[in-house]
């Protein structure tokens, strides 16, 4: 192959993976302020409060799973598209596995997803973005131990720089913690417990992305389909969930700003009448 072509699939294939990083971080950039802003929006729902904050994480985290779950119709549509036109469908692997296989990294998926949108509602939306960086010095660790990877000396590097971002982070929100926010709605042992639930949070994600590299490259399974299978699995168990939540008497520890009148795990009434009173929750 001529070097001229080598150099230029070299730079092609550097501007694919930085687009994606790039549209990883602003996606899940604008992800996080949605959340967050779907939490400090007010509306009337079902709870005797007039208008009261949308603190509903575990609905949060059942919407996630199910645009998770419909990750599974394009690559359907696809599938059976390329099936069609007879193209060579290699691609697809040999499609030979348990789709129960996906339920082990979407039960990590669901435990995570939830810690984070609980630990959302607790501090500050910056401090959760950045906290979520975590996840690299977890994987990176994991990889190492359970498949055999080799971390060269800039990756030891960049995990040192990470977890010296984190520190700055913590110490950052340790010494603010202090002065509340304009909404009166954090203190010091609720922003710190929200920075530790993020933390455990991005270990139950490394598990997750462990488990899942070593099915999708056993099984040679489509990343839109693993997508999908673990929608579907993370949906189904916490729709499931939600009804025992909405009867046990408890409710999420939270400043007096957020404490609301009725003592459900998770409201999901609540919520649905909430999301039908405000175009922002929506």
């Amino acid at each position: 192959m001529p070097l001229a072509l080598r150099e230029n699939q070299y730079v092609l294939a550097l501007a694919f993976h930085l687009g994606i990083a790039f549209i990883m971080v602003s996606t899940g950039t604008i992800n996080t302020l949605a959340a967050k802003w779907a939490d400090l929006s007010r509306a009337r729902g079902t709870n005797p409060v007039e208008e009261h904050y949308f603190i509903h994480p575990y609905l949060q985290a059942a919407s996630m799973f199910l645009g998770e779950a419909m990750c599974f119709v394009p690559f359907k549509i696809w599938f059976y598209c390329s099936k069609f036109r007879d193209e060579d469908m290699k691609k697809f692997g040999p499609q030979k596995f348990n789709p129960l296989l996906w339920a082990i990294p979407a039960m990590c998926d669901l435990m995570g997803t939830s810690l984070m949108f609980v630990g959302l509602t607790w501090t500050y939306a910056s401090s959760f973005q950045m906290l979520r960086g975590s996840v690299i010095i977890f994987t990176g660790l994991l990889s190492v131990a359970f498949l055999g990877s080799k971390l060269l000396l800039r990756h030891w590097i960049g995990m040192l720089f990470v977890i010296a971002g984190l520190v700055v982070v913590g110490v950052g929100d340790f010494i603010l913690s202090d002065h509340e926010s304009a909404s009166g709605a954090y203190t010091p042992n609720l922003i710190l417990s929200g920075d530790l639930l993020i933390i455990i949070a991005q270990t139950i994600t490394a598990i997750q992305m462990i488990v899942e590299e070593k099915i999708i490259k056993k099984y040679q399974v489509p990343p839109l389909q693993a997508v999908g299978w673990e929608g579907i699995f993370g949906f189904s168990l916490l729709a499931v969930l939600l009804v025992p939540m909405y009867y046990i008497p408890w409710h999420l520890p939270a400043s007096e700003d957020f404490w609301q009148e009725t003592t459900r795990f998770e409201d999901s009434i609540d919520a649905f009448h909430q999301i039908g009173h405000s175009w922002q929750i929506a």
